[in-house]
């Protein structure tokens, strides 16, 4: 009983720090925020102090007032001066060809010279332009058919060897097996068998293994697993025998 209720109010005092932490945690978030001003409900009318504003005009002296009202005229009689003069001067120019509509004339004018002095530009620069892709088309189409041309004989070439080497097989294919030579190189191999076993010395000497006899002669021996080994260059003459076999299949070759 006594560790539930220590269990419970552990529980609690959890619960509550977690809660002050939480509620900390909004007050901080909050802190920064500027809070509003504190304003009356919109149903009731705005003060008399914002209703309106009366500016009233710093007090000057009499003297002041009435050298600015001389200034204020004399101001206004010239502005009304200089419009005159401009309009006089505007019709002396209409009058003379030289008003609005002749500046509209003359301001049209100079435009469709600028715009046939552009085209003249435009029609150099177009040929210009024309004759540099002529000749860059022209270096294009030599750079490529010098390639093709370097191409071609290197294939030339090629095929060339091929053939060559084709001619040289169909010479050597004339000693080939075939299906009609096959009985007849049979019986060669087995009459003439080619021997490429052989032993070197010391001093680089080669004894190759004498021919096999067709038919055995003598005694046959009973160890039969022994009947083809051989001890080369222990027999007398072998060497030379060798020698002589080996510069005759050199010469047959």
């Amino acid at each position: 009983m006594l560790g539930t209720r220590l269990s419970t109010t552990g529980r609690c005092l959890l619960a509550a720090t977690s809660h002050v932490e939480v509620s900390g945690g909004i007050q901080k978030r909050q802190m920064g925020r500027r809070q509003p001003k504190q304003g009356k409900p919109p149903i009731l009318p705005p003060s008399k102090k914002v209703l309106y504003h009366v500016v009233h005009a710093p007090w000057q002296k009499p003297e002041e007032v009435e050298e600015l009202l001389w200034r204020r005229h004399a101001y206004n009689n010239a502005v009304v001066s200089l419009r005159e003069v401009f309009r006089a001067e505007i019709a002396q120019n209409a009058s003379h060809g030289q008003g609005i509509e002749a500046m509209k004339e003359a301001e049209a004018l100079e435009f469709d010279e600028l715009i046939l002095e552009n085209q003249k530009r435009n029609e150099t620069k177009r040929a210009d332009r024309e004759s540099r892709e002529s000749e860059a088309t022209k270096e294009t189409k030599r750079v490529i058919l010098d390639e093709i041309h370097v191409e071609l004989e290197k294939r030339n070439l090629e095929k060339k060897a091929a053939e060559e080497e084709v001619k040289r097989a169909i010479e050597r294919s004339s000693g080939f097996v075939n299906r009609e030579n096959l009985e007849k190189k049979i019986l060669e191999a087995l009459e003439t068998p080619t021997i490429y076993d052989f032993a070197i010395d010391r001093a680089g000497n080669k004894y190759f293994v004498p021919q096999p006899v067709k038919y055995q002669e003598g005694t046959p021996t009973r160890q039969k697993g022994r009947l083809y080994d051989q001890t080369l260059g222990t027999q007398m003459g072998m060497m030379e025998e060798a020698a002589a076999s080996g510069e005759k299949r050199q010469m047959e070759q």
